[in-house]
């Protein structure tokens, strides 16, 4: 079952952006050196790329194939027209498709990757729909929400109920992955600057020149107002939670 779609404006908003989520390259590089060493030739699969922020970075960090998959084909026509540019398209290929439905055979990846994209079909459901797709042996790395101290403050909570998404400790992160038969290899917490220097401040530019054009609408003016809010909920609690890279081996 697909995915539903998102309003229009979503995609204004995003499509001009130089990431559709929290994250930087640094990250993406750390990370990538805590996965073991990878053949010359191997498979990759970005799931929820967006426009390719982390799809150029492992890119380069690696000789193999990507295969970058997302729902939204202007991401993807994004990611084409930079590999054919970068002179990188034999080995960087787009697929459009959803996440919770990908056309691919089993066993047919070395490594699995998805930057702050799990949290669309949850961090259990993620491991055991994409598990699979991996080579016995392959690794997969992703990044979610989880809370970095105890008892958080009720407004936060209040505010993840609402987003439907509730955050839980990285203990509790550690035990879905144990029982989705994967082997934790490495954690790894996004720094603050992948949040608010690279994400939340171009965000909250494109929201202001957006307000000006299209704020006049009681929807669209509601959800700029949501993005706003939840930038401002972790400029105000950033201490309490952010993005955990998990990185696991399917034995």
């Amino acid at each position: 079952m697909s995915l539903p779609p998102l309003p229009p404006l979503f995609y204004q908003i995003f499509e001009s952006l130089p990431r559709q989520g929290p994250g930087c390259p640094e990250a993406t590089r750390k990370v990538f050196s805590l996965v073991p060493p990878l053949p010359g030739d191997a498979r990759i699969l970005d799931i929820g790329c967006g426009s390719g922020a982390q799809t150029r970075d492992l890119a380069a960090l690696t000789t193999g194939t990507i295969t970058a998959v997302d729902n939204h084909q202007p991401f993807l026509d994004a990611i084409d027209a930079w590999a054919e540019k970068a002179g990188t398209a034999q080995r960087v290929k787009t697929v459009c498709a959803s996440m919770n439905a990908l056309p691919f055979e089993q066993e047919s990846f070395d490594l699995v990757w998805s930057e702050g994209a799990i949290f669309i079909v949850g961090f259990g459901e993620g491991l055991n729909l994409w598990k699979p797709l991996l080579k016995k042996g392959g690794y997969m790395v992703v990044s979610d929400a989880d809370w970095f101290e105890p008892d958080p403050p009720a407004e936060l909570v209040k505010w993840w109920e609402s987003e439907g998404y509730i955050p839980v400790t990285e203990e509790e992160m550690k035990e879905r992955v144990k029982r989705a038969g994967l082997r934790l290899v490495a954690t790894y917490r996004l720094p603050e600057a992948g949040w608010w220097d690279n994400y939340y401040v171009p965000l909250l530019a494109r929201i202001a020149a957006l307000r000006k054009t299209h704020g006049s609408d009681p929807g669209n003016a509601a959800l700029l107002d949501a993005l706003m809010h939840e930038a401002d909920m972790y400029r105000k609690y950033k201490r309490w939670y952010g993005y955990t890279f998990f990185v696991m081996q399917k034995t």
